[in-house]
């Protein structure tokens, strides 16, 4: 298939033998739900968008995952916490990060931005940007809790692995992780991003969330329900 006509959302079953439709997006149908699939360089992950207690019949099942080749360096992640520890003590403002492959490497950039006590913004969104060519996007809450407000959640709307630090310049700084794929979203532990021990010095929030699997689309009608009104 031509690239140019290679459809932006594709759609499978679990029991074709190509997973992979060349979209940006694949819905697949599996034994268990629906799931979703993409890939970009240094990532690919598959997620559920719906699991299904009753099993679809002659399907079979599928296993969330999520590839990042390879983790990136804990040296950066460090360089991240401690400018965030600056850009806090300096003016309690919040910053951005971006990641991004080159070769076989991560690189860590820290983009033009606007900056306040609630927000930051890249200044740069072209096709030349970080913020375009960014796989990982991390930004730091200053003293508050590491957390995806609903402004995260408006503005994180592409394919990336998107992460928060919060309380940066306490003895018990936090971090959290989490896939965004078009909306459809995935809580992850830091350590499946980042080399880092278990015991690494800053509290994983990820793993201790109720919700590991979300949507911050608009919640859907209930379709059923309608039917009988």
């Amino acid at each position: 298939m031509n690239e140019l006509t290679k459809p932006l959302i594709g759609y499978a079953t679990a029991a074709d033998s190509l997973l992979d439709s060349g979209s940006a997006l694949t819905y697949l149908l599996a034994g268990n739900g629906v799931f979703a699939s993409a890939a970009r360089p240094g990532i690919k992950v598959l997620m559920p968008v719906c699991l299904s207690d009753q099993r679809i019949k002659g399907l079979p099942h599928l296993t969330p995952h999520l590839t990042i080749t390879p983790r990136i360096p804990k040296e950066l992640l460090l360089e991240v916490w401690r400018s965030s520890c600056n850009a806090c003590a300096e003016s309690n403002a919040e910053i951005l990060f971006h990641f991004h492959k080159q070769d076989a490497e991560w690189k860590l950039q820290t983009p033009e931005q606007t900056q306040n006590t609630t927000s930051c913004q890249p200044t740069e969104s072209g096709s030349y940007s970080s913020h375009y060519h960014a796989v990982v996007e991390i930004h730091s809450h200053g003293t508050m809790p590491a957390f995806f407000s609903s402004t995260d959640n408006a503005d994180e709307t592409g394919f990336r692995i998107y992460g928060v630090l919060g309380r940066v310049n306490t003895t018990k700084p936090e971090i959290q992780m989490r896939v965004g794929l078009f909306q459809h979203c995935w809580n992850i532990p830091a350590k499946t991003v980042f080399d880092i021990e278990s015991d690494f010095f800053m509290t994983d929030v990820s793993v201790i969330s109720g919700c590991q699997f979300y949507s911050t689309d608009l919640p859907p009608t209930n379709v059923l329900e309608s039917l009988w009104n």
